[in-house]
């Protein structure tokens, strides 16, 4: 948080708004998708994808915080969003605007698809704006997560120039990176559900629904 000219700026919420930016250009120049779609397509996305982001971060620290502090749910400039909740309401969001406007979903996704890694990379550093996720041994997760996501976005980059299957791609990507960095993530910071770390339930979904996007993509 750094104040310029009496206006107060909060770090997380710049990194994550530049990371929103950085992405929209990515798609604009590498998807397949025209730019008049993508304006009209990101009022849905982005919205949905906040909202959700927010609430699965509520839903891991209920127990733990928000039970207690109810008013603070609503202080996102504080910090506290989660990816999953992200592409959930987001990609669900994405599904309503391709059935809304009749154009095909995994064209749509496959084209989104490929600016979400640099936007989550970006959004990583906002976490160290706020000195969080460090690992069991004090290790940067942040930056080690960034820095994978910048590599599969640089991957998916590759395959859109040969029309392959990025938004499988993605999901199937993100969804390793996730499970293998959520084992050195601090034990008192991991939502369970009977003993299993939700990140890594919804990484082995993402790694699952990426498969099925290949597989439909491919009969297609």
């Amino acid at each position: 948080m750094f104040d310029v000219f009496g206006i107060t700026f909060y770090g997380y919420g710049m990194f994550i708004g530049i990371g929103v930016w950085v992405a929209y250009e990515v798609v604009r120049r590498y998807g397949k998708i025209e730019e008049r779609v993508l304006d009209q397509l990101l009022w849905w996305v982005l919205p949905a994808g906040i909202i959700g982001a927010r609430v699965y971060h509520v839903a891991d620290y209920w127990k733990r915080y928000y039970e207690y502090n109810w008013f603070d749910i609503f202080k996102i400039w504080n910090g506290g969003l989660g990816i999953w909740g992200a592409i959930i309401f987001g990609g669900t969001a994405l599904f309503v605007f391709s059935q809304l406007k009749k154009m095909n979903f995994l064209n749509l996704f496959n084209s989104v698809a490929i600016g979400m890694p640099f936007a989550q990379a970006i959004g990583r550093l906002g976490n160290w704006a706020n000195g969080e996720l460090y690992g069991i041994n004090g290790e940067p997760l942040f930056a080690y997560e960034a820095i994978l996501n910048i590599l599969l976005g640089l991957f998916l980059i590759y395959l859109s120039r040969y029309k392959k299957f990025t938004g499988g791609v993605y999901l199937i990507g993100y969804g390793v990176i996730r499970i293998v960095l959520e084992n050195l993530r601090l034990e008192t910071n991991i939502w369970k559900v009977n003993g299993v770390p939700m990140a890594i339930i919804f990484g082995l979904m993402a790694i699952f629904f990426g498969c099925f996007l290949l597989f439909l993509r491919k009969r297609s």
